[in-house]
């Protein structure tokens, strides 16, 4: 069972910050606050559309221009990459953190 680490409170009253968050009205102003990490929209479709014409570039009219659609294509799809791994990294941590209902400190 989890415990406050605030040693003034040591209050065993806690709660995960997400079912806090869901228990808000949605008036109050520490939605805003205690709110989850935006969702990232993976657009994977994007990059594989510019690789696909880039390696048509390539092999039906220009060999320069196809190399750097398909390039482009592939950076692309590495910046979503990196976009929904630190997502997903932020919703893991936002996931763990809890807050204590007594003292209402998160932890």
């Amino acid at each position: 069972m989890l415990v406050c680490p605030d040693a003034a409170c040591g209050s065993s009253n806690v709660e995960s910050v997400s079912l806090f968050y869901q228990s808000l009205p949605a008036e109050s102003p520490l939605r805003e606050e205690y709110a989850p990490p935006g969702e990232v929209a993976a657009r994977y479709w994007i990059a594989l559309l510019a690789v696909v014409a880039g390696i048509w570039l390539l092999f039906s009219s220009g060999v320069l221009l196809g190399l750097v659609v398909a390039v482009g294509g592939l950076l692309f799809g590495a910046a979503e990459y990196r976009q929904v791994a630190a997502f997903r990294g932020a919703m893991s941590a936002y996931e763990a953190r809890h807050i204590c209902r007594a003292c209402a400190k998160p932890f």
